[in-house]
């Protein structure tokens, strides 16, 4: 750290030192940098040969009830201190917070939280749950981690929102401090990818998938579903065949109603029949944990024992009701297993 401001960013190498380039290994992009240049996600600088986050504890907080960052199985029915970082390395045609995802660190200044600072809300706040999200947090990986293991240390649960369009070395030395992460998954393929988020490959995010979930921790992923995006009832078959065949069956899923934003705000929400129709179509390949999202008080928005059928956690626009789940996250009535976090 050389002022207020600079914090020297990690996973970047110095290619040159008179000539002074970098290049950062955060995310597969692998920006080339001169002096001077940001990356894609505009958060990452070159100045003077060494390569600096410059948003740093750049956040919003905010207290929200778990169920609303498409997330079902962590601490069902728990509030989540949640702080809504700042910047992207994708730009989704359908971002819904895109003066977020693109915010120029240098051109704004935002209210910075140390990470003792962040931990010390989130305890005071009497939530289980600290929560990093909104726009992209892993481009903000130096503060998400230095957070994160602190709340560890202080028995908060920890609970990360991402697009996963990551490297795995970064990802391995944050996962100790992670219990949850919920993964958004933006096209069935690389080519859906770059036609809606200009960039990305979508087998690099499928093995940060699997080795999030390889390594013990809940997982929960996202897919959002719109005929004009490509993103139909055949793009969630191929996406639930995957998970079925290199992850498992009780990996839940939620097939997402697009919201108009950014540049589809042309689009209409998507259809409803559409939505059941995938929803049926990956329930056929074997998931037991599938969800409609943006879709209120719809029966799909329910857990159900995949063992015996019970309606266990019923959630609706009033709130969230927990009938029949043990803490050791299993169905009282059968005892089958539901993949649920619940102490």
């Amino acid at each position: 750290m050389t002022s207020p401001e600079l914090y020297e960013a990690e996973y970047y190498e110095i290619l040159d030192y008179d000539a002074q380039t970098v290049r950062c290994h955060l995310c597969p992009h692998e920006c080339l940098l001169a002096s001077g240049d940001k990356g894609v996600c505009l958060a990452r600088k070159n100045i003077e040969g060494v390569l600096y986050s410059l948003n740093y504890g750049f956040t919003e907080m905010k207290i929200d009830l778990i169920e609303k960052q498409n997330v079902y199985h962590f601490f069902p029915n728990s509030r989540a201190q949640t702080f809504a970082t700042y910047n992207c390395n994708l730009d989704c045609s359908f971002c819904p917070v895109p003066e977020r995802a693109h915010f120029d660190p240098e051109k704004k200044l935002n209210k910075r939280f140390s990470p003792d600072q962040a931990v010390m809300f989130a305890v005071a706040s009497g939530s289980r749950v600290i929560s990093f999200g909104e726009s992209e947090p892993l481009i903000s990986y130096e503060w998400i981690r230095d957070t994160a293991k602190i709340a560890r240390e202080r028995g908060l649960k920890v609970l990360l929102r991402t697009n996963g369009y990551f490297k795995e070395a970064p990802v391995r030395e944050l996962l100790p401090y992670l219990d949850a992460v919920s993964i958004n998954i933006k096209a069935a393929n690389t080519e859906g990818y770059i036609k809606l988020c200009g960039g990305g490959n979508f087998e690099q995010v499928k093995k940060i998938i699997k080795l999030i979930h390889d390594s013990g921790k809940l997982i929960e992923l996202s897919f959002v579903i719109h005929e004009e995006l490509g993103n139909d009832d055949i793009a969630a078959k191929e996406i639930a065949e995957w998970i079925a065949k290199e992850l498992s069956v009780d990996v839940p899923l939620h097939l997402t109603r697009l919201k108009p934003a950014h540049r589809v705000m042309h689009m209409l929400p998507t259809n409803i029949t559409l939505l059941e129709k995938a929803y049926a179509t990956v329930k056929e390949q074997g998931l037991y944990h599938v969800y409609l999202g943006n879709v209120p008080d719809h029966q799909t928005n329910h857990t159900y024992c995949p063992n015996c059928g019970e309606e266990l956690i019923t959630r609706t626009p009033v709130g969230t009701e927990i009938r029949r789940v043990s803490l050791q996250g299993r169905c009282n009535k059968c005892q089958g297993d539901l993949n649920i976090i619940m102490s």
